[in-house]
């Protein structure tokens, strides 16, 4: 495939964009893709990107279906951070209200999600 921005070497570098969560792959050489970078370095990178109106922004790409953008650990690390901060509201809302017995309970399950969390980090 040749270079989508000069049209005469063969491109041998992807430029991947990623926008609003629709992602652009832009075949370049490598000349090309080393001129990009170093004028998105500088100030003037609005200026550099009105040059490729004529191709911008490349191919959408579509997104597979059912693929995951997080890591396992990651998404699992989320969960578990989503469900600590809900137990520690039931907690105050039980404190709130005078539940002790429920307190304890919860502040008991906490502490049991927290050192299961730490020991699958470790």
């Amino acid at each position: 495939m040749l270079c989508q921005n000069c049209n005469k070497q063969e491109a041998d570098k992807i430029f991947v964009i990623n926008q609003m969560g629709k992602q652009y792959y832009i075949h370049l050489c490598s000349d090309c893709l080393h001129e990009m970078w170093k004028y998105a370095n500088s100030a003037g990178q609005g200026e550099f990107f009105k040059m490729f109106s004529g191709w911008w922004p490349g191919k959408e790409e579509p997104r597979q279906s059912g693929t995951n953008p997080f890591p396992d650990s990651a998404e699992k690390d989320l969960k578990t951070r989503r469900r600590l901060a809900a137990l520690h509201e039931r907690l105050r809302e039980a404190a709130e209200q005078e539940n002790y017995e429920e307190a304890a309970r919860l502040r008991d399950h906490i502490a049991a999600v927290e050192r299961e969390a730490c020991t699958h980090e470790s």
